[in-house]
Order: C-alpha cells, then sequence, then structure tokens
C-alpha cells in the first residue's frame, strides 16, 4: 500500500478536477437509481450524471430506457424532475417522443421528408443487476462491472436486492471534493470518535477492510441487542462496499442504502442516498433513516472540515495507517494510476 496519501492540491486544483472528469467518470458506470422508481408504464426519472442530462423511462411495452434527455431539433432540455406521462414534449417548439424513445410528431416539417429514426432520442447504455440500474456513457465493451457485481453478489449470498422495496431519497450538497468525502467512506478509523451511536450499534473490533481490483469492502459483525439493527445472528453483519470511483452499497439486516457521489467542481460534491427495505417495520423504517440522518450529519461536519484544512499553507500531504486505512490508500492508488496514465 502506499503510506503517503495524495498532496492536497488534488482536492483544490481545477485541472486536476478537469482530468478526473475527463479519464475517470466519462469512462466509468454511474448508479442511476432502480427500477422500483419508474414502477408503472408511463413512468420517467431525469437526472443530470457527469454534466449529462438522462431521462429514465418504462414505455408502453413495460421496457425500460436510458436516453440523453435533449431534444433532436434544437438541443432543449425535455424533461425535469419525474412523473409519468403518455409522451415526451419538448416545450420548446413542440416535437414529441414515445417513452421508447422513438419521434412521434415533428412540428414544423413534413413527415414524408424527414428521416425520423434518424432524429429519434440518442440511447445510453444501461446494465440492471438486482434491480439497479447502471449506465455508462462510452462504447468501451467492458465487463469490469459485471465482473464486480458477480463477487458482490457472491459474498453478500443470499441477499437479493431485487425482493427491496424503494422507500425514499435524500440529496446532500457538500462543501468538499468528492474524494474527500469518499476518503472518510473507506475507513473505520474515525467511527469511534465521530459516530457514538453508531459505534454502540456496530462491533467495532470485528471491522475489517478488504480490497480488490476496482472496488472495496469494509465489514463488521453488530452488536445484536443495539437499535435498529435487531437481527438474527445468522444474518447478523454490515456491509460496505465501493465500486470505484464514486458507488456506495450500505448493506444491514433487511436494509439497503445505495449512495452515489456526483462532483460538482473542485470543492463541493452531491451525495445521494437512496433507502429500501425488506421485511421491516414502518417504525423501524423512520428509526432508521433518522439513525442513518444523524450519522451523514456528522460525516458532512467532518469532511468540510477536512476540506478548509486542505487549504491550508500548514499542510501538504498525509500519512496512512497501515492497519486501519487500506481502503483509502486503494483508492487513492487508483485515482492517481487513473490520472497519470490518461
Amino acid at each position: 500500500m502506499n503510506h503517503n496519501t495524495l498532496s492536497s492540491s488534488w482536492y483544490q486544483d481545477k485541472e486536476i478536477f478537469a482530468l478526473e472528469k475527463k479519464y475517470i467518470f466519462s469512462k466509468s458506470w454511474h448508479l442511476l437509481g432502480s427500477i422500483n422508481q419508474v414502477p408503472n408504464k408511463g413512468d420517467y426519472v431525469a437526472k443530470t450524471i457527469n454534466d449529462q442530462p438522462i431521462i429514465l423511462t418504462r414505455d408502453n411495452n413495460n421496457t425500460l430506457n436510458t436516453f440523453y434527455n435533449v431534444c433532436q431539433h434544437r438541443g432543449c432540455i425535455l424533461l425535469e424532475h419525474e412523473g409519468n406521462s403518455k409522451q415526451i414534449k419538448c416545450g420548446y417548439h413542440g416535437w414529441t417522443y414515445e417513452l421508447s424513445g422513438d419521434l412521434r410528431t415533428a412540428r414544423g416539417f413534413d413527415k414524408e421528408l424527414l428521416d425520423f429514426k434518424k432524429y429519434q432520442l440518442k440511447p445510453i447504455k444501461h446494465y440492471i443487476w438486482m434491480d439497479q440500474i447502471f449506465i455508462k456513457f462510452d462504447d468501451d465493451d467492458d465487463n469490469d462491472l459485471k465482473k464486480i457485481l458477480k463477487k458482490i453478489e457472491k459474498i453478500i449470498e443470499p441477499l437479493n436486492f431485487s425482493e427491496y422495496k424503494y422507500r425514499k431519497r435524500d440529496t446532500y450538497k457538500i462543501k468538499c471534493n468528492w474524494k474527500v468525502y469518499l476518503d472518510n467512506y473507506l475507513e473505520g478509523f474515525h467511527i469511534p470518535l465521530l459516530h457514538p451511536k453508531l459505534n454502540t450499534v456496530i462491533n467495532y473490533k470485528s471491522y475489517k477492510t478488504e480490497t480488490f481490483d476496482d472496488f472495496s469492502m469494509q465489514w463488521c459483525f453488530l452488536n445484536p441487542d443495539s437499535s435498529p439493527y435487531k437481527n438474527s445472528e445468522d444474518n447478523n453483519k454490515a456491509y460496505y462496499f465501493t465500486i470505484y470511483p464514486n458507488i456506495l452499497f450500505n448493506i444491514a439486516p433487511g436494509r439497503l442504502q445505495t449512495n452515489t457521489i456526483e462532483p460538482i467542481d473542485e470543492q463541493n460534491c452531491n451525495v445521494i442516498f437512496d433507502y429500501y427495505f425488506k421485511d421491516v417495520s414502518e417504525k423501524k423504517i423512520k428509526e432508521d433513516i433518522v439513525f442513518s440522518e444523524e450519522v451523514q450529519n456528522e460525516d458532512i461536519y467532518i469532511c468540510e472540515k477536512v476540506q478548509k484544512g486542505l487549504k491550508s499553507n500548514g499542510f501538504n500531504q498525509g500519512i496512512f495507517s497501515e492497519k486501519y486505512e487500506i481502503g483509502v490508500s486503494h483508492f487513492q492508488s487508483y485515482i492517481s494510476e487513473k490520472i497519470n496514465n490518461g
């Protein structure tokens, strides 16, 4: 493992941030959400990922589709937020599309002369695993994500997230570089000091980190008598998976949280939390969400303090604990390799 951290410039430099967007995020798989977010025909969700406007739709044939959220007439954004519609209509000049992406009507153009197939919505490659939808912007035919997900699936057997129901989404805007947030996520070293309540829920002495090619795993046993994770002893673990660069799975008995870290600029990011539950009472769901929000607010507090500290002339580069921070070191090696190799 690397013994030294990335220098502070990696968390503040506009040019490094631009290189991350170019060489990492434009080539990586991104977690869009769950098919549970579009359960009915006509449902859609509009979102922006890596500066790209995206639509997820469920069309009249019950097929899931992912497109660039851009009208092919003059480039106007088509949909916002989420909803249900029989068609997609551009509010600029009135072109309409089927939820399958096919051009339906082109106001102001002769239907006999316009090549409608040429002007259908541009698709985005997607992959569905346990009801989670991943998208990729480039056309590279790689199977890295599938290999990673198969490994995770084997580790967490017999869990199947397709059986979990989507509950809600929270979005946090955080005043720190996206890597500051992920560095914090990738180690449990800080838990006893920063998360006193979480520290009573997990068995901290059992906390372990394992690293693989493009992902890492943290796991620990849970204290079975600690709320909100009371469960049988045969299902008494918490898992924290990170698929590089920015996809996180938090797994506890009957619970799944998916987190995505979306860079805004070199000193700000959004973190999106989606909550899923299986066989958990309404009371426990509410308790779990409140508990998770408390932990998240504690992390936000410290990450924003770190970002401020990284600006100081009194700090340039830190050092890793070989026992407790191997996940952070592994991730930072991944980042520097991607940037340096282009």
